[in-house]
């Protein structure tokens, strides 16, 4: 079987991203809010060097 690609961050949702951790937005909502999953949103933000709440 074989293990599915990541899916790439489109400029738009990293803008996203960006706006709703500076509005203190956690990475459930942030997830929710782009269609992604918790960790992906972890570990971009972590790429980006933004503080995200849990």
């Amino acid at each position: 079987m074989k293990t599915q690609k990541p899916k790439q961050w489109a400029e738009r949702e990293v803008q996203r991203l960006f706006k709703l951790a500076r509005a203190g937005a956690g990475v459930s909502k942030i997830a929710a809010e782009l269609g992604r999953h918790a960790g992906s949103v972890r570990r971009m933000a972590r790429t980006m060097r933004i503080l995200v709440k849990k």
